[in-house]
């Protein structure tokens, strides 16, 4: 855990991969990095959340994400079937190996949900943000980065 100091200068990178399906407006999907109240944000567009794999997910924290937030369709929703419920055992997975390996596996969340814009999706890491806050810096943060 990080001390109340080096929580106070903590800018958290928060990376938030999301389903098309669940943007209001298909159109509206972005993608990029941008700086909002609390943390820097990365959106990535994602055809699916069933397309992110654990070891996906553990390789952006690795390349620097202090925290991700998969960004699912709702449940019953998913043009795959069953793409979103997939999802969400992967992320349960790999939030057990990130509570294993110390680092705290409020790094990772799963949201259902429909008709977001931009800004629920920068909401959604600013949430994520203050969950990660207290657990400070990503420890693998620049490790071997590739």
């Amino acid at each position: 855990m990080a001390s109340d100091q080096t929580s106070k200068d903590f800018t958290p990178d928060i990376t938030v991969l999301y389903c098309g399906r669940s943007l209001a407006e298909p159109d509206s999907a972005k993608q990029g990095t941008m700086q909002t109240d609390g943390c820097r944000v990365k959106l990535v567009l994602l055809p699916c959340s069933s397309k992110m794999e654990v070891p996906q997910m553990l390789h952006l924290l690795k390349q620097g994400a202090d925290g991700l937030v998969l960004a699912a369709c709702p449940e019953g929703a998913c043009r795959f079937l069953v793409g979103n419920d997939r999802a969400a055992k992967r992320v349960e997975f790999a939030r057990g190996l990130l509570e294993q390996a110390g680092m705290g596996a409020a790094r990772l969340v799963l949201d259902r949900g429909a008709g977001r814009d931009l800004d629920s999706l920068l909401a959604l890491a600013q949430r994520q943000a203050q969950e990660v806050g207290p657990l400070g810096p990503n420890p693998l943060k620049g490790v071997n980065a590739r």
